[in-house]
């Protein structure tokens, strides 16, 4: 897994953004008695899980993680942990394999946990319906689950009237990123001034707009670099950019390789 170098960003969206799903295990509800104990010594596969009655505690690297209605996890492969059901209930989980272990539970305060409900209901009808791309139609399931994790999750410490005012810099980054950005341009969007725009946006994001934007490049190219895009510079003119040069030293310095090394490692022959 590539980890990007620069301004650190949140560590949840790291993990799931380069997250790649396998394969489809199980799509369950589950009950959980009072008192009940486990302690799982190695996961052997991904699952996310939402109670919606009764609440259990998670032991995991000396940190406490509280899952209930309004707190959903995801449990890595390779963790160790210990949990203990604090108040009896049913919950949902979803169980899948991935490319990769992580030792830390992934926890995610939920603001709209019908919302997220819902489409845990959804993904365990469809695994009693055979359809011919059966598999491919569960991963997709997954990965539907894992982005509404990321959506309905508020950040810790970050309340939400803080989000709601940089979500028109955040929504015309998205759908500009491959065009030329300034901050100036952004905390107009957003009615702030430009000093605390740019303050607010790495309090929420973990990283200044103009990173941002720039990672947003970057992860399109290395998209585009697995496929059969095209040539090099044709990825980089794609991405708003005016020479070759200016993209091979953007992407070295976030991937630590250029984009013929990257090209060709993802590629071989």
């Amino acid at each position: 897994m590539l980890v990007f170098k620069g301004e650190v960003i949140f560590l949840h969206e790291k993990i799931l953004s380069n997250l790649v799903i396998k394969g489809f295990r199980l799509a369950s509800t589950m009950y959980n008695a009072g008192g009940q104990k486990i302690k799982r010594t190695y996961r052997k596969c991904w699952a996310m899980i939402l109670r919606f009655e009764g609440e259990t505690e998670y032991y995991n690297n000396g940190n406490t993680y509280i899952s209930n209605s309004n707190n959903a996890v995801i449990l890595p492969s390779g963790s160790v942990y210990d949990w203990v059901c604090t108040k009896s209930g049913h919950y949902s989980i979803v169980e899948f394999d991935a490319d990769f272990t992580y030792s830390d539970i992934l926890s995610f305060p939920i603001r709209d946990s019908e919302k997220l409900y819902n489409a845990f209901k959804e993904i365990e009808y469809k695994q009693s319906i055979k359809s011919p791309l059966h598999s491919a139609e569960m991963i997709r399931s997954c990965y539907g689950i894992l982005i509404m994790f990321s959506m309905l999750s508020t950040p810790r410490n970050v309340p939400d009237d803080k989000q709601k005012k940089i979500a028109p810099a955040l929504d015309y980054i998205i759908k500009n990123y491959n065009t030329d950005i300034s901050n100036e341009l952004l905390a107009g969007l957003t009615g702030l001034s430009t000093v605390y725009f740019r303050k607010l946006f790495k309090e929420i994001k973990g990283e200044p707009p103009i990173a941002f934007a720039r990672r947003l490049r970057i992860e399109k190219a290395m998209e585009m670099l697995k496929s059969d895009y095209g040539l090099i510079s044709e990825v980089a003119f794609s991405l708003g950019y005016q020479n070759i040069f200016d993209f091979s030293r953007d992407f070295k310095k976030h991937t630590g390789i250029s984009p013929t090394q990257y090209s060709k490692n993802k590629n071989p022959s």
